[in-house]
């Protein structure tokens, strides 16, 4: 995930000049717990897991994001907070769009373009903790309900919303 070959892959989504780089397995594992031995991961270079410095396996698949100077706000998408507005109940969590756009008005646009959704507790990315989910859409939020789990029980999450930038 070199910046060079990312900037020819996604032109005009990148910054010039990033100021920090994240990495994530695509299961949503930091490089460290995945136990891959690392050959560089900077805002200048990207990121790079060489098979050959991994003993006796290869590496996982990873995917990165840069952090920017503002407003660049890549590709036009700038991400709300994250709001919990439900703990999981009788019924389970319920992170509603129309329900967050009440509750925090002038915060959430009207038609977002994405959602993410990660655990309150530990910001692991919902779809690593292999609950099945009822919603999981910009247009209208994000539901785990109860009835849909094996063991029956939702975890706790949270969400934001990526909108179009205002800039």
């Amino acid at each position: 995930e070199t910046l060079e070959k990312l900037r020819r892959a996604y032109p005009g989504k990148i910054c010039p000049n990033a100021t920090g780089i994240e990495v994530q397995s695509v299961s949503g594992y930091s490089p460290r717990q995945t136990g891959d031995v690392i050959y560089k991961s900077d805002s200048v270079t990207g990121f790079i897991c060489r098979n050959q410095d991994q003993p006796g396996k290869t590496c996982n698949d990873y995917r990165v994001r840069f952090s920017c100077h503002p407003p660049f706000c890549g590709g036009g998408v700038c991400w709300t907070e994250f709001f919990n507005r439900d703990d999981p109940s009788v019924t389970g969590d319920w992170e509603l769009l129309k329900l967050l756009q009440r509750e925090n008005p002038g915060k959430i646009c009207d038609h977002p373009l994405f959602i993410e959704a990660v655990t309150s507790d530990t910001n692991a990315p919902a779809y690593t903790t292999g609950d099945t989910f009822y919603r999981f859409s910009p247009s209208q939020g994000f539901v785990c309900r109860r009835r849909d789990q094996r063991r029956r029980f939702c975890r706790d999450y949270k969400v934001r919303f990526g909108c179009p930038c205002k800039y």
